[in-house]
């Protein structure tokens, strides 16, 4: 039993605990990520069976066996830069988030996402919190369109090209929306996968593999070490617009259809 925990953060509260190995992860994300912990301790192989729980989750079922009521009260936060007043929130799993953004929004063009921008789920205002979340994100909706938005800078937002190379020289929070910024195009191999990808994987060659329903090709490149969550920022970087997530997704079931 493995039990992991960030570098910056107080993790004084688990030292008593025994019969587990406390291993030690530091960096941005996605360092936190059990996917990518699980590569780095002990990557999974065909026909092993991994289980993962959060301490809010263990909390829970101890609560639970002490005194024999299910307690799912949890605390959550509400954030995003159509948020007014950011804050952390004491509900419970598979509230109603209307109360929680009541006169808290700042317009109505907005995208609600139950958990985060990069993995969450779209829901409606008046919509509740996933059963594995513990976070609401509210970003402006990305239903507009930019002219020849690949040739002119237009607003500051984060980017791994080189197109417009003096965006990364300053360090600055960035207001992002849901716009993709293009059309869906040629699969194109520009490396930008393997910059936000830290496990050692082929992550492009992976995606292909699943396009092409490459059942062997798919578990030599290590479709068992991932799930969506870990390709995600491939998805967000990703030039030619793939759904990442999704195709990987669909891979992952098919594995299971046929396993």
């Amino acid at each position: 039993m493995h039990l992991n925990v960030h570098a910056t953060k107080d993790s004084s509260i688990y030292n008593s605990l025994e019969g587990v190995e406390k291993t030690i992860f530091s960096g941005p994300h996605p360092s936190g990520l059990v996917g990518v912990q699980i590569n780095k301790i002990d990557p999974i192989n065909k026909g092993d069976v991994v289980w993962t729980i959060k301490p809010q989750h263990v909390a829970f079922i101890g609560k639970f066996f002490e005194t024999g009521n299910l307690d799912l009260e949890q605390t959550i936060v509400v954030a995003g830069s159509e948020i007014r007043k950011p804050a952390y929130y004491a509900t419970r799993l598979g509230a109603s988030v209307s109360e929680l953004l009541m006169d808290n929004v700042s317009n109505d063009n907005v995208r609600v996402i139950s958990g985060n921008v990069l993995t969450g789920t779209k829901i409606a205002q008046d919509g509740y919190l996933g059963y594995y979340d513990n976070q609401i994100s509210v970003i402006p909706e990305g239903d507009h369109f930019e002219m020849l938005g690949w040739l002119f800078p237009s607003y500051p937002r984060p980017t791994l090209s080189s197109t417009f190379p003096l965006f990364k020289f300053f360090k600055k929070t960035f207001k992002v929306n849901t716009n993709p910024h293009g059309e869906h195009r040629a699969y194109v191999v520009t490396g930008q996968y393997e910059k936000v990808m830290p496990m050692n994987i082929m992550p492009q060659q992976l995606i292909k593999s699943v396009m092409a329903k490459d059942l062997e090709l798919m578990e030599n490149l290590g479709i068992y070490e991932v799930i969506e969550e870990d390709m995600a920022l491939c998805e967000f970087v990703c030039t030619s617009k793939i759904d990442v997530q999704r195709v990987l997704s669909e891979g992952l079931e098919l594995m299971a259809e046929e396993s």
